[in-house]
């Protein structure tokens, strides 16, 4: 543990959340994203447009997307105008982990975020494997300040 810690405090780090929508077997909307770099500043959220309508989706899709919004994250499909479409969000987080020299990300628990840093290369780690308390919120925002505010104790 005190080498884990030890690596935390040399390194710049950031912490990422993401919300998506599943539009198709293969493909998920990023709905929402929430970014924090490791001095507890510089931060990134934002909300992306959907690639398909929503009644454009397969019903089960449609379905699964009214059981999120209802049971966890209350995001409409939609967010209001002006809103980047979903395709951006890689270049969004390029931008922010180059301008702000992230040497690693942890991500919390999400398959499309190990995914996304996979795509840029850079190091993902889950931050649900350290050991931390639990943030009971499915906002990003509140997730994300949880998290960092444990890592920083450390």
């Amino acid at each position: 543990m005190a080498k884990r810690t030890e690596y935390i405090k040399d390194k710049n780090w950031a912490l990422l959340d993401i919300e998506y929508i599943q539009c198709t077997r293969t493909h998920k909307c990023v709905r929402k994203l929430y970014m924090l770099a490791k001095d507890g500043y510089m931060d990134l959220q934002l909300e992306f447009f959907p690639c398909e309508p929503l009644h454009k989706l397969d019903k089960r899709y449609q379905r699964a997307f009214y059981y999120c919004q209802r049971e966890i994250h209350k995001l409409p499909y939609c967010p209001s105008p002006p809103s980047p479409p979903c395709l951006d969000a890689v270049k969004e987080l390029n931008n922010f982990i180059v301008d702000n020299d992230i040497d690693f990300v942890f991500y919390k628990g999400g398959e499309i975020e190990r995914n996304l840093c996979k795509e840029l290369k850079i190091q993902s780690f889950n931050i649900e494997n350290y050991g931390l308390e639990r943030a009971y919120s499915h906002d990003p925002y509140v997730e994300m300040n949880c998290y960092y505010t444990q890592l920083i104790e450390m």
